[in-house]
């Protein structure tokens, strides 16, 4: 069973983008035409993101979650890589909890997400 996460995109080349080569966290999946395209998590096949052009709703709140497995490590690789989008890292730290790590990011499109550790 997959779980479907649907987005909506400004420019679907730039979150492909973003997902696949900034953060090399998902690979490209299938174009399904009409401005939507999936993307599957690589760490977890069972996660897709469903990217579909139109108008990204603005909000404050992270839209996602998803599991890696060194958030300290990731985060240092994010801080140092020059993005080929204008995707963006938020967090100036990672942030630690009583639950485990997290780290702040948005996409090209203002959808922001955390990657999270427990």
């Amino acid at each position: 069973m997959k779980a479907i996460l649907r987005l909506k995109t400004n420019a679907i080349k730039d979150s492909e983008l973003f997902y696949c080569k900034d953060l090399e966290l998902f690979d490209f999946y299938q174009d399904y035409g009409m401005g939507t395209i999936a993307l599957i998590a690589k760490n977890n096949p069972g996660f897709m993101l469903l990217l579909t052009t139109g108008t990204v709703p603005f909000t404050e709140e992270y839209l996602f979650e998803l599991q890696t497995d060194n958030c300290d490590v990731l985060f240092d690789t994010l801080k140092q890589k020059e993005f080929l989008t204008s995707g963006r890292l938020l967090s100036t730290t990672v942030f630690e909890y009583p639950l485990g790590k997290s780290i702040a990011l948005q996409d090209p499109s203002g959808n922001k997400f955390l990657l999270f550790e427990e």
